[in-house]
């Protein structure tokens, strides 16, 4: 076969070559993230435009009349097919989901169908009324004179163009500056062809007659498009409608791609961060402050922007999924200085009110313990008037009360602290020592513990006051002459239930919530005092629960749920 040389196929070379890389990579890319709308719409824009150029070569520089009239109708598959697959492609590309079905697409390629099975057949000079071979300058070409169904068909694949360029176009006019480079470059590519189809179509100069050169300007939009692809990561991430509420809203929003670099940014982000330099381009690691803790985070985190003095932003990273995989992250990020600086100023006034309470808390004892040693003092006297001694009695009584007081006030303190740690403990050993401790503090009394099971619970050294106030209130309310206290405890797959039983008067239904103060505000709870209500407010703090029985045949039964290490 004959082939001849001409300056015209460099282009239409080109652009078959790069059409054909790009097909190949969209096919590499699908097979390693999986199939996508926009995956799939823009290989088949590929493939026909591969087709499209790859046979318009063939058709430049073959000499024999023959192949260059079947080079013709074969490059006509392509060509037919092309603008509608840019179609589909655009409304991937913009995510209009109601038109992306096989009823749709099917209807889109009806027309371009029809043309081939004419434009090959050729009934009544449908597909085209003649041909002729033409010289010029030692190029043979071959001019092909249009039938009705081609002009139709010309006509259809102008109005796909020009629809795929309104649904581009609008988005991004829409949207501003979302992804504006991949529009960009998206509608340049196919303006340039369709600008040359314009011309060729209407026999303008300078594009009147001779070699058909729309497939040379095919190497426009290829190139563009492999631009679209490789730099600027077109089929990583997500449609130019994803940023639309971003791109308005008065948070920072940064969209970075599979491999962590900002694609997209909007210009609140530069001024929370407090820089003029923009941020498309470089490294998340660049530019968010604490985006190494930020990526190893379960959720929003807080951090001080260094350029900007005492300004604190929360930030937030959210993943990009799409039904292939993860094909990127957007996070947000919102100024938060007012929220933190209050919680700087609680923090602090927190701490000066703890120191506070320790003073406060340490000078009642110290004054409390002189107060009893005197008491002591003066009731071992002998010539105390009998008549003064109840009254020394209660006194003692009411200054051991208060030392208690402050005990428990501080153990309060301690449990409502958040930073206070958790860490596993043996719930069976402190209940045995609690046990030992109350028999030698009430010796009419009897501590039954059963068998415990060996459980770790997740608590701190606070547990040993939850047993030793529930202990300690089942024996001073006992209504009995023997108080009896039996202890069990069972273990399950999650948690420990620790069972405190008594024999006392027991505590009607209508008060075994306010026994703990629940309903009520703390101290002012009108229960049998703040030891109760302890009990719940460390428990809880624990994530576990406390609740009270009817026990049999009489009594109360104490129950706690602690959940295991």
């Amino acid at each position: 076969m004959e082939w001849q040389y001409t300056v015209y196929a460099y282009p239409t070379v080109f652009a078959a070559v790069v059409s054909a890389i790009i097909f190949v990579y969209t096919l590499d890319f699908m097979r390693q993230r999986g199939r996508s709308p926009v995956g799939l719409s823009f290989a088949a824009l590929a493939f026909t435009t591969t087709i499209w150029t790859a046979t318009t070569v063939v058709k430049l520089l073959v000499v024999d009349v023959g192949a260059k009239l079947l080079a013709y109708k074969v490059l006509h598959l392509g060509g037919a097919f092309a603008p509608p697959s840019f179609l589909v492609f655009a409304l991937a590309y913009t995510d209009r989901k109601q038109y992306l079905n096989s009823t749709s697409i099917g209807a889109l390629f009806v027309v371009p169908t029809v043309f081939i099975l004419v434009l090959f057949t050729n009934p009544l000079e449908l597909g085209y009324t003649g041909w002729e071979i033409t010289t010029t300058g030692g190029v043979t070409t071959l001019s092909v004179r249009d039938g009705p169904a081609s002009t139709l068909a010309f006509i259809y694949v102008f109005i796909a163009l020009f629809v795929a360029l309104g649904v581009i176009g609008q988005h991004a006019i829409t949207l501003g500056r979302p992804f504006s480079l991949q529009a960009a470059l998206l509608l340049g590519g196919v303006s340039v062809p369709t600008v040359v189809a314009l011309f060729e179509f209407t026999d303008t100069p300078p594009f009147a007659g001779g070699v058909n050169l729309i497939p040379a300007s095919l190497a426009v939009p290829t190139t563009l498009y492999a631009i679209a692809v490789f730099r600027h990561k077109l089929l990583d991430i997500l449609p130019i409608a994803y940023a639309a509420a971003g791109e308005h809203s008065t948070d920072g929003f940064i969209v970075l791609d599979s491999s962590e670099t900002v694609v997209h940014t909007n210009d609140t982000a530069a001024e929370l961060f407090g820089t003029r330099r923009s941020l498309r381009g470089r490294a998340a690691a660049d530019v968010i402050p604490a985006y190494d803790q930020l990526s190893q985070a379960d959720g929003p985190i807080d951090c001080q922007v260094q350029r900007v003095p005492n300004r604190y932003v929360e930030l937030t990273r959210i993943s990009l999924e799409q039904s292939y995989g993860r094909v990127g992250w957007v996070v947000t990020v919102r100024d938060v200085t007012l929220r933190k600086q209050y919680e700087l100023s609680l923090e602090s006034r927190n701490d000066e009110l703890e120191m506070l309470n320790r003073i406060v808390r340490h000078d009642i004892r110290n004054d409390m313990q002189l107060v009893t040693a005197y008491i002591d003092l003066a009731m071992e006297e002998g010539t105390l008037d009998p008549d003064v001694r109840p009254y020394l009695q209660t006194a003692l009584k009411r200054a051991q009360h208060t030392v208690e007081l402050t005990n428990v006030l501080g153990e309060l303190i301690k449990a409502k602290n958040e930073d206070e740690r958790l860490y596993s403990v043996n719930v069976g050993g402190i209940i045995s020592k609690v046990a030992d401790n109350v028999r030698e503090g009430h010796p009419d009394a009897t501590v039954t513990v059963g068998s415990l099971p060996t459980a770790n619970v997740l608590g701190n050294d606070l547990l040993e006051s939850v047993f030793v106030n529930i202990l300690e209130n089942a024996i001073v309310h006992n209504d009995t002459d023997e108080p009896s206290v039996d202890v069990g405890m069972s273990v399950t797959e999650d948690t420990a239930t620790v069972r405190i039983a008594d024999n006392g008067r027991g505590i009607p239904d209508d008060k075994k919530q306010e026994v703990f103060g629940k309903g009520e505000k703390g101290l002012e709870s009108p229960g049998t005092g703040i030891g109760l209500y302890l009990v719940d407010t460390i428990v809880t703090t624990y994530g576990g629960a406390v609740w009270v029985e009817d026990n049999d045949p009489r009594g109360a039964r104490f129950m706690l749920e602690l959940p295991l290490a």
